[in-house]
């Protein structure tokens, strides 16, 4: 007998822990995640597998899209926030950070601090504007929109802090993308300019459950 089910979508199997998809130019998570640094900076078509967000990439018409199964299955599922993290921590470290777990008890989980590797890493995104930036606000929108919102606001607060360190280096407009990515609700892309009523019916959803758990005190980060 068939299972009538559908097939789980291709970014899920490409993040599963175990028997994981390989994406359509045959290259797995963890491949991806091995390659050099030059690598990552030259290859243009795995951050939006990487990090898929809401919204259609108009960069890859192929890269996956985050629907309501994605969303749930990412969010319900700890292996698969905790593949999603491998893939932050990695691209971190491209830009010269460590993901760094805090102490049980603190209101953050995680922080992100400047890596042994910064003075080496900076110079290839630490400028006016650079395709890096694009990149840096996609992740920090993906993890939110797949549940790493502790991870997403660390790396917004070390983004600022390097940005406090080196005024007027990087410009305004991408300090303005990486603010509205990892600030705004998740139906509200960085691009948009404002509410226009277009954004996703299972992020407005995710968002109203989230302000009548902070009413009530709970976490809604798995509805």
């Amino acid at each position: 007998m068939f299972s009538s089910s559908p097939m789980p979508p291709f970014i899920v199997n490409f993040y599963a822990p175990q028997n994981a998809s390989a994406d359509v130019r045959g290259r797995k998570l963890n491949a991806i995640l091995a390659w050099p640094d030059d690598r990552l900076e030259w290859s243009h078509d795995y951050i939006q597998i990487l990090f898929p967000l809401p919204e259609r990439s108009a960069f890859s018409l192929s890269a996956p899209v985050v629907d309501e199964r994605v969303f749930s299955a990412f969010r319900f599922s700890l292996e698969h926030q905790a593949r999603l993290r491998e893939a932050l921590s990695r691209m971190l470290k491209f830009y010269g950070f460590d993901l760094i777990p805090r102490a049980e008890g603190e209101e953050s989980h995680y922080e992100v601090r400047k890596g042994s590797n910064f003075p080496e890493a900076s110079p290839n995104w630490v400028k006016r504007f650079d395709h890096n930036h694009l990149r840096i606000t996609r992740i920090i929108r993906s993890c939110r929109v797949l549940g790493l919102e502790d991870e997403a606001l660390a790396f917004h607060e070390a983004l600022k802090m390097v940005a406090q360190e080196n005024q007027g280096v990087i410009s305004q407009k991408s300090l303005m993308y990486w603010q509205r990515a990892a600030e705004r609700p998740l139906y509200l892309a960085p691009e948009d300019d404002k509410d226009e009523g277009k954004g996703k019916d299972f992020l407005y959803r995710h968002e109203e459950l989230k302000e009548d758990a902070a009413r009530a005190g709970d976490s809604p980060s798995k509805t």
